[in-house]
């Protein structure tokens, strides 16, 4: 009897599909949180417009935070499909990381409630994201600051420059 089970023949959504290029893949996340905020924004622009920009430049910044990952990334290991996340421990300042567009749903999801509170939610969207672009690029610095300090005392024991232990 031949294998009947469904996984042999339905390959599922995911196969169907190609892989969405990674520049359509990072563009999706900022406008997945930036879609519902909009209609706030749209409603009381005197009131909500400056929370929606906040976060729209928070994303901007987080956007150019990891361009700036991924140029380290690329310079410390040039093959292509190398990780350009960080590993390791998780930071609730990282929190969001690439789904992003999940607290944009969640201040829209308050905001429906509490019209009165996007204001105050959207600026906090606003300034965990900022948090977290701003926690990579102290991270990019560390591990750049480390990896030269490795090279000098690489360079020193080379030539025999030791700290005298």
């Amino acid at each position: 009897m031949p294998n009947a089970s469904p996984k042999a023949s339905n390959p599922g959504p995911a196969a169907l599909m190609p892989p969405l290029p990674d520049a359509l893949r990072a563009l999706l996340g900022p406008v997945l949180a930036l879609a519902p905020l909009m209609p706030f924004a749209w409603w009381d622009p005197a009131r909500n417009a400056w929370a929606f920009v906040a976060v729209a430049a928070a994303l901007l910044f987080d956007a150019a935070a990891r361009r700036v990952v991924r140029a380290m990334q690329a310079s410390r290991d040039p093959r292509p499909g190398a990780p350009a996340d960080f590993r390791g421990v998780a930071s609730p300042l990282l929190l969001l990381g690439n789904a992003v567009w999940l607290g944009g749903m969640g201040v829209a999801a308050g905001a429906w409630l509490r019209p009165d509170l996007f204001p105050l939610l959207a600026s906090a969207l606003a300034g965990l994201v900022a948090m977290g672009a701003c926690a990579r690029l102290s991270l990019v610095r560390t591990v750049i600051a480390f990896e030269a300090a490795e090279r000098q005392e690489a360079e020193d024991k080379a030539a025999g420059r030791g700290r005298g232990r």
